[in-house]
């Protein structure tokens, strides 16, 4: 299991407890710490020391973000399968066990398996449903579509593929990096198993604004990743099999954009990979309501895209998840 680490003393301790907690047992924990500032590395030297679990803290010199972090850790890895979590969120106690039993399969081991999650750490958090999927294809076609999540903590990949295939993090890149991972995991992928349990707890509270999640710079990254994952998917048979998915990733990529009462947001969904406008109001997976969404703001229709957010986003969606 990989966890990049940097100045996460405040949330660390609670992880690293659902990271004992595992009645899975054979593994091994490689702590990916990036030059922390805060008290992380005495918690982390602390955990390795007391731990029954096998344990490597992986410590550096300089911050290099968490791309560089976890390719450190990919770099000495020695399991099977390759697990993720994040420093401040929450494994539960059967994710690995679980995810190990999916693996092992009447037709032989599974090169990924996925499971749904929880969105927030308390008692009234909400159970978040993968899409359905029985083929490497399929789960490509929910990632790129939006119907399913891409988070690396969301899977266990079985590390050959990664190995054969030469995955990994682009450093700096550190928006994004789990699609080009997870996406070039797929199209690579043989046997693929779905788990429909909440295996992993995010923590909701990491959010941002929308203008500075997708500020110029890190727009930037994630442009980075999606070229990494583009130029796997020129050479993949799934561009022959799904033509339309890059599109339909960009589409997917700015979509949030839209969910902002700002009217610079929707500008900047309009100018970001502005030759997927056209598409916008394409695919019969996407909801109706998604695709006169995109199709107002395709026509620049500010005023439409605002009453949207208002009254969907703000009233309808505010009430069910108050």
């Amino acid at each position: 299991m990989i966890i990049p680490v940097y100045n996460a003393e405040r949330t660390l301790s609670a992880t690293l407890e659902s990271i004992q907690a595992q009645r899975f047992r054979d593994f091994e924990v490689l702590f990916a710490e990036d030059a922390c500032t805060d008290g992380s590395v005495a918690l982390l030297q602390d955990f390795c020391r007391k731990s029954d679990l096998s344990c490597k803290l992986l410590l550096a010199e300089r911050n290099g973000g968490a791309a560089a972090a976890r390719n450190r850790a990919l770099d000495v890895a020695q399991g099977e399968y390759l697990a993720f979590a994040d420093a401040d969120d929450l494994l539960e106690p059967d994710m690995l066990a679980h995810a190990a039993a999916a693996a092992e399969t009447a037709d032989g081991p599974a090169d990924v398996v996925g499971w749904d999650w929880t969105r927030g750490l308390s008692q009234g958090a909400r159970y978040m449903r993968q899409a359905d999927y029985s083929t490497p294809l399929q789960a490509f076609r929910g990632l790129t579509g939006g119907a399913s999540r891409w988070n690396l903590w969301l899977f266990l990949i079985r590390r050959e593929l990664v190995e054969r295939h030469h995955i990994r993090f682009v450093p700096g890149a550190d928006l994004g990096e789990d699609m080009q991972f997870m996406l070039r995991a797929y199209m690579n992928a043989g046997k693929v198993v779905q788990l429909h349990e909440a295996l992993y707890r995010w923590n909701a509270q990491n959010t941002s604004s929308i203008s500075r999640s997708f500020a110029p710079a890190k727009r930037a990254q994630i442009e980075t990743n999606l070229a990494e994952a583009e130029r796997a998917f020129r050479d993949s048979t799934f561009s022959q099999e799904v033509p339309q998915a890059m599109t339909e990733l960009k589409l997917y990529l700015k979509r949030p954009l839209l969910i902002s009462p700002a009217k610079s947001d929707y500008e900047t969904w309009y100018n970001w990979f502005p030759e997927t406008n056209a598409h916008a109001t394409e695919g019969d997976d996407l909801p109706r309501h998604t695709r006169i969404l995109q199709g107002m703001a395709a026509r620049r229709c500010w005023l439409g895209v605002r009453l949207y957010y208002v009254l969907i986003h703000k009233m309808v969606y505010g009430f069910i998840y108050r």
